[in-house]
Order: structure tokens, then sequence, then C-alpha cells
């Protein structure tokens, strides 16, 4: 036997100070009627008369325990929950840092990225990549140290030039696949520039181990220059001419199509995820021990002590 509010057991050391009060109360009744009422007007004696204070305190005993909460037994009750991991992969090339979508892409990409993290119900990761790939955050469900990450990368940090999508997938399969039992998959945010030539081999691994990939394009067919500072300047290649980064959906849609995931073109509209949101995790069913609550005999028996101690106020004065 357990209680739910064990403390509440200590108002029972009330109960002694009540006996007393309705012991005393019920021997001032008997000799104030004896002084004012003759044997003979007061009817025939109830002897169970007696028995009504302590009729009354073993009820306030009853209602005390029912109030403490008592439990005992356990029954099993049965729990879903929808759980999964889920990587993000964003890309941080100079590209990234084009503003033909009304801000960087970049910035673009962060704002997807958290709304996707709000809308996780498991475990989130974090991948970054240029040429090369370095995980910022491993599987965790703190969302918002998750975020916290995504404002402080920048374009370029990476410090390996260039897009390569295969070593960035490669990275976020290594996280979303390492936990066997619960399901993992995958969200890609780029501009879709790539110089890869494994991606093919890395697309077919992703879709033997079972891990969708979703992809999101940020950018426009139209392009845009890239700024290099503040004061105008936009980004040269080595001859001097002004460099143009165009979105290339081609290699983001073969991705989503070969894994089983799905392809979005710059999703900034309020509900343009809702359906990525709805995607991925593992529904689990497990069962919990959850304690029984007894409050209803002690209740019940305090009910009974009241009846009784009406039916010993029979012939009261």
């Amino acid at each position: 036997m357990t209680f739910r509010a064990p403390q509440l057991l200590w108002l029972a050391l009330l109960i002694p100070l009540a006996l007393i009060f309705f012991v005393a109360r019920e021997r001032r009744r008997v000799r104030i009627a004896r002084r004012f009422v003759s044997e003979r007007l007061r009817g025939v004696a109830n002897p169970s008369r007696a028995l009504r204070p302590w009729l009354a305190a073993l009820a306030l005993l009853g209602c005390v325990i029912a109030l403490a909460g008592p439990e005992a037994g356990f029954r099993n009750v049965p729990i879903e929950q929808r759980e999964s991991n889920r990587v993000l992969v964003i890309d941080v090339s100079l590209s990234m840092d084009a503003r033909d979508v009304g801000t960087s892409r970049l910035e673009a990409a962060k704002a997807i990225a958290k709304r996707i993290i709000e809308a996780q119900s498991g475990r989130v990761g974090l991948v970054i990549f240029e040429s090369a790939a370095e995980v910022v955050s491993p599987l965790t469900s703190d969302g918002d140290a998750v975020e916290a990450l995504l404002d402080s990368i920048q374009a370029g940090e990476v410090s390996n030039p260039g897009s390569d999508l295969s070593v960035a997938l490669n990275a976020a399969l290594r996280l979303a696949g390492g936990d066997a039992g619960q399901r993992g998959d995958v969200v890609l945010i780029s501009d879709g520039e790539d110089q890869s030539s494994r991606l093919d081999d890395t697309i077919a691994k992703l879709a033997q181990r079972g891990v969708p990939v979703s992809t999101i394009l940020v950018g426009t067919a139209g392009g845009s220059t890239i700024p290099r500072n503040e004061r105008g300047g936009v980004l040269l290649d080595d001859n001097g001419q002004v460099v143009t980064t165009y979105a290339h959906p081609e290699a983001l849609q073969k991705i989503a199509r070969a894994t089983g995931g799905t392809f979005y073109a710059n999703p900034f509209g309020e509900h343009a995820l809702d359906s990525l949101a709805a995607t991925g995790g593992t529904l689990k069913q497990r069962n919990v021990r959850v304690p029984i609550e007894r409050y209803q005999w002690p209740l019940a028996f305090a009910c009974v002590a009241l009846f009784l101690g009406s039916l010993a106020n029979r012939g009261a004065e």
C-alpha cells in the first residue's frame, strides 16, 4: 500500500483532538438534557448514542486516508509514442550566401530547419557541408540547443570550398542509421550545386539501408551573384569574372525519388512543410505500470461510519 500524497496523513494526528471534542460535546448535551427535561419526557434511553463520537472520529479518519490517495496494485496501460531520428544536412558552401530568395539562401535554410526542428517528435542531429562534411550536433532531444547551433553557422564555415552531396549524405547516414531499433531519416537543404563523383553509390546505400532522404531546394533558376563584403563587393572567379550561382534541382529530385523521400522547392509558405512534419518516425507501443487508486475503500468506510452515527442519534432530546 502506497499513498499519492503521504504528507496529508499528518492530518490524522488531529483525530484524537476531534474525538475529545465530540465526547465532551456529547457529555455536555446529556448534562443539559437532564437539567431541563425529565427522564420520562426524554423517552427511552439509547445506549448506542455513546458510540456516536467514536463513529464520527472514525469517519474523519477514513476521509483523511482517502484524501492521501491510497494506491494498491498495478495495471498495465499501453502507451503509443512516435519517435524518430532525423538528421538535418545544410549546405554552407559560398553559393549559399546568394540573395535570390529575399535573404541569403543560408538564412532561408536556417529558418526552414528551425521549423522542422519544432515539429520533430524525436531526436535531431545537424550536419553542415561544403566539399567536406562536419557533424555540428549528434542526435539529441534538445531541439533548443540545435537551434542555437544553427544560428552560429556561416557560409564557408567548413573551409573546404565546393559542394559534395555524397560526402554530406554519408555523414548523415552514419548518424541516422546508428540506432538499428529506431527509424531515421535525413532532410537535405541545399541550392543543389554538386561536384561529387560518387553520388549514385551513396544514393544506392541509403536506399538499401531504408533511410529516406527528403530534399529542400533553396534558390532560384534565375540565380544571383554572391556578395563578399558589406560594401557591395561580389565573388569573382580566378579570371576576375563575376560568379553567378543558380539553383539546381536535378540532383535533389533524384535523391528524394530514389530513397523514398520528398522534394520541396523554396517551401516558404506557412504550411509548405506540413507533409514533412507528418512523415518519419516509428510508432512504438510500450506498457506502463500505473498504480491503482484505492481511495474508494476508506471513503466507503467513512460513509458507513457516518450512517451508523446517524442511527446512533435516534432518541436525541
